[in-house]
């Protein structure tokens, strides 16, 4: 862990490599890694051709950002075309789903961002023992 200065005291800040977070098979050709704060999520996705679709919704909020490749995002009755560094704020109760990457535009690299945190995610994150007092 590294430490941290703030006006003269000392705190724990836990360091992680995204690539030694735990990860899973979320369906069949989706990885994800997790991660979390105290209020928020972070999913960490590997979208790969012929990637299993799960049109859902859920009662909070995601923004959706393809850090690389190309993807279809459908959100409720639009269908958004998305390459590297498109952010996509998805209300809550609105189905939503991403279409798989086509072959020759290999895996695409998503972020999801959840807040509040979902609770099916803790579980994701037992790794991470640390809190912050607020």
């Amino acid at each position: 862990m590294a430490k941290s200065s703030d006006a003269g005291a000392t705190h724990e800040v836990p360091i992680y490599n995204l690539n030694d977070l735990p990860s899973r098979e979320v369906r069949h050709g989706i990885v994800q890694r997790v991660f979390r704060g105290n209020a928020v999520a972070i999913a960490y996705n590997q979208l790969n051709p012929g990637m299993a679709t799960n049109p859902h919704s859920h009662d909070f909020e995601q923004v959706f950002v393809l850090l690389e490749g190309r993807v279809k995002l459908h959100v409720g009755d639009e269908v958004h075309q998305c390459e590297a560094g498109t952010v996509v704020r998805i209300p809550p109760h609105t189905e939503h789903w991403a279409e798989p990457p086509l072959p020759e535009d290999g895996v695409a690299l998503n972020m999801d961002i959840f807040s509040p945190i979902r609770d099916d995610y803790f579980e994701l994150t037992a790794y991470q023992t640390d809190t912050f007092d607020q």
